[in-house]
């Protein structure tokens, strides 16, 4: 069993360091701390190390020290401990963590497993010795621990996060207005990523020297020389559309050593100042004018759009788009995108986004794993086809692995499955499309479901909108299939209702455009669930059709 042995952080614990089972000589992971405040470190010599800790300023008011090794654990199965507890720590959130964020990624290494189960016994005893207060369960359900900058990167994000600092050292300073563009589908981790990068770039602005956890030589290097452009005046600002994630990330900014709930901005927001950088999430959800989600929203864009352009405006749709306001309000621009979660005509349509982005574009990097959903990539691919899919065959049917998909026969069904396991994990959701009004009561089988909203949000007849979830992870999310979505035997295909849809902005749209949107909002909503999707269609040809490849 791992040594956990909490002392006093001072010179006069040095001895006691030294005579301690794995004081000297031996890998360990410690945690440095107060009331307040806590950092992570692993060495190879806990002794010298507390030693030039005790020298250094930024640990001058800790106030104790937590030692954790066993005779088991070499060097990678330590650095594995570190990241397993920066990433706990960080999102406990009685404790700020102090840490940079540079060089947390997946170690693997034999037997991992097994010390891996180490991990959860240590925790154990943090919480017994009151250094965190929350069970690993709490935490991994909280949005904190889902949007951490403290989470481990797998190896392709690992990848684009080096890719995109080397790109920035090159191209700052650089005399036009540079791009990056990152795509990925739903669940591929593009929030976890630009959360990534916005704290590790805070870090170089704030003068710490992120490089030191960073074993690639290169990316020190390319660190370093971002570190000596960099200065405390540079800008950052994280921009984020949706209403529902705004106000998440602005309360999760305001838990983070360094970063700050300010940072948050909508996309009118930029245009107060200027900034040497915004990163930008989900910028598929970026407004055109044209058919702008009520006159209040349009006037509003007009106003900032002649407040940019001057005499010149028109007030016509080929006016600039919120993603000319990013541009125009920065030197440098990074833009997570996935044009498959479009879901509406005021979004920035695919060709015109590209035009936009085209004459300052540095260089675009993509995601291809699948990280929300347990089932891989593998789930996304198939409920891909499924859904958008022409005349797909039964003889496609497949069994996703670690996966629940399944099918169900009445909303009674489904919401009895949600409301069972939201009961364990509280994090289980009856989700759907654009098949009702915002502002009408939701009539599923004869009866009576909600919009969620913050009066309603715990109610068990609640349902949430692809506006409130989008940008968020479920346990298992119930995917509900209105009346506007139906089977065609003729075509083979998942067809629109026009008559049946109710939101007018998608309904505004071409036929193909306006099935494209639909069912990138069923698509979007079906990579919600990280454990498993249940799904009901009130069309019983839908449902038929469903429960062939959802079962």
């Amino acid at each position: 069993m791992p040594v956990v042995e909490n002392m006093t952080y001072s010179r006069t614990s040095i001895d006691s360091i030294k005579g301690w089972i794995f004081g000297t000589n031996w890998p360990a992971v410690y945690i440095i701390y107060n009331s307040s405040s806590a950092y992570v470190g692993e060495t190879l010599d806990l002794a010298r190390r507390t030693e030039q800790h005790l020298l250094e300023q930024q640990f001058e008011d800790f106030t104790d020290i937590c030692l954790i090794s066993d005779k088991t654990y070499n060097k990678s199965v330590i650095l594995d401990l570190e990241s397993f507890l920066i990433k706990y720590i960080g999102a406990d959130g009685s404790k700020k963590l102090i840490n940079g964020n540079a060089g947390v990624v997946d170690h693997d290494y034999f037997y991992k497993e097994a010390y891996e189960d180490d991990f959860l016994g240590i925790w154990d005893k943090l919480l017994k010795l009151e250094i965190v207060k929350k069970s690993i369960s709490d935490i991994e359900n909280s949005e904190l621990f889902k949007y951490s900058p403290y989470k481990s990167l797998n190896d392709e994000q690992q990848k684009a996060a080096f890719y995109i600092v080397k790109k920035l050292s090159d191209i700052y300073n650089a005399s036009k207005q540079s791009l990056i563009q990152v795509f990925g589908g739903a669940g591929t981790g593009k929030t976890i990523l630009a959360v990534y990068i916005v704290k590790l770039l805070t870090d170089l602005c704030n003068n710490r020297k992120v490089w030191s956890t960073v074993e690639n030589e290169e990316e020190v290097l390319y660190l370093q020389k971002l570190r000596k452009k960099f200065g405390a005046a540079f800008t950052i600002g994280f921009v984020v559309p949706m209403g529902e994630l705004h106000k998440t990330m602005i309360d999760i900014f305001d838990s983070i050593e360094g970063l700050s709930g300010d940072m948050i901005l909508s996309p009118s927001d930029v245009v107060k100042k200027h900034y040497n950088l915004l990163v930008v999430d989900e910028s598929h959800r970026l407004y055109q004018r044209k058919h702008l989600p009520g006159a209040q929203t349009a006037a509003r864009f007009d106003k900032i759009n002649k407040q940019i352009m001057g005499e010149s405006y028109t007030g016509t749709e080929k006016d600039m788009t919120e993603l000319d306001w990013i541009i125009e309000s920065s030197d440098l621009q990074i833009l997570f995108y996935d044009p498959l979660q479009a879901i509406r005509t005021a979004d920035i349509d695919q060709k015109r986004f590209n035009t936009i982005c085209k004459p300052h574009l540095a260089e675009y990097y993509n995601l291809y794993s699948q990280m929300r959903c347990k089932g891989g990539n593998g789930y996304y691919n198939y409920v891909k086809r499924v859904i958008t899919g022409s005349k797909v065959d039964i003889h496609e049917y497949k069994i996703i692995e670690n996966y629940k998909l399944k099918a169900v026969n009445s909303i009674d069904e489904m919401s009895s499955i949600i409301y069972e396991r939201n009961q364990e994990s509280g994090l289980c959701k009856i989700i759907a499309g654009p098949g009702w009004n915002i502002s009408d009561d939701i009539i599923i089988d004869n009866q009576i479901f909600h919009w969620a909203d913050g009066k309603k949000r715990q109610k068990e007849n609640t349902i949430y909108s692809v506006h409130k979830i989008q940008g968020f992870d479920l346990d298992i999310a119930g995917v509900v299939f209105g009346r506007e979505v139906y089977y065609c035997k003729e075509t083979g295909q998942i067809e629109i209702s026009k008559e049946n849809l109710k939101d007018n902005f998608t309904k505004s749209s071409g036929d193909v455009e306006m099935r494209q949107f639909v069912l990138n909002i069923y698509l979007t909503l079906m990579t919600r669930g990280i454990n498993g999707t249940i799904v009901y269609a009130m069309d019983p040809a839908l449902n038929d059709y469903l429960k062939l490849f959802f079962n």
